[in-house]
């Protein structure tokens, strides 16, 4: 993994607002959009979710400061990263089965404490309290079915992407001297326009700071960086945010 080309014929741009045409362009795209940034704004990853509802092929790679996803754009993660609940059928099943025994044995229950005050106001006998043994022990019965019923699991939860992306974990986050920090900014659009340069995928980067960047549509050129992006991609080995286990993190799981 790693690539270099010479030869390439491009554009370049440094200065402010390095990232107007690259908005522009990506904002046309017609089937698909690739960004590698390290660094994101909410408002731009919005951009990409509006995008992929438009039937655009979005595919993006970063590294893991999710607070990046945040922000006022109604929590932006939470569209990325989608929950699945599953039922499960004979959990479901057995814990309704709880359910009708535990309604059975309130009845009896309350029942038996009407007969229980009944008899001792009516006989005024100490042998009336032995009453109290058998409504202790049904008691004790619903008490232990109301809290197998209210621990029994029926539900299962798996998370899914909204697009493509690749969260790769920071040498700051895992504390590895051989880990690898995603650095670079690729943008592909349509897999026929590359842009490269120092601006991330922030509204900083892409408008106020002053950055350089490159644009090409020279076709070896992409066709070769678009193939290091797939390798970066799909192959990297670098450690990376289980989606399973973020979304774990980010969703409650109720178990019924």
């Amino acid at each position: 993994m790693g690539t270099f080309f010479n030869g390439a014929n491009c554009d370049i741009y440094i200065g402010k607002g390095a990232g107007k045409k690259l908005l522009d362009d990506i904002t046309n795209a017609k089937k698909s959009v690739k960004v590698i940034s390290p660094y994101l704004s909410p408002a731009l990853i919005n951009e990409l979710i509006i995008l992929h509802s438009k039937g655009i092929k979005i595919s993006l790679i970063t590294n893991d400061t999710i607070e990046d996803f945040y922000g006022n754009y109604e929590k932006n993660i939470f569209k990325l990263i989608q929950q699945h609940r599953t039922l499960d059928s004979s959990s479901n099943e057995l814990r309704n089965k709880w359910i009708g025994f535990e309604e059975t044995i309130r009845y009896i229950f309350f029942g038996f404490l009407a007969i229980f005050v009944f008899a001792l106001f009516l006989f005024k006998s100490f042998k009336t309290l032995y009453l109290l043994f058998p409504l202790i022990l049904i008691y004790l019965l619903r008490k232990m079915l109301l809290s197998k019923i209210k621990n029994k699991r029926i539900y299962n939860y798996s998370y899914s992407q909204l697009f493509l992306f690749k969260v790769y974990i920071s040498p700051t986050n895992i504390k590895n001297d051989s880990s690898t920090f995603v650095h670079g900014k690729i943008y592909i659009i349509d897999d026929e326009i590359v842009y490269m340069g120092s601006l991330n995928f922030t509204a900083n980067g892409t408008k106020h700071n002053y950055e350089t960047r490159i644009r090409t549509i020279d076709k070896i050129a992409v066709d070769t960086i678009i193939k290091e992006y797939n390798e970066l991609f799909n192959n990297s080995g670098f450690p990376e945010r289980n989606i399973q286990d973020w979304g774990k993190q980010l969703y409650n799981e109720p178990i019924n």
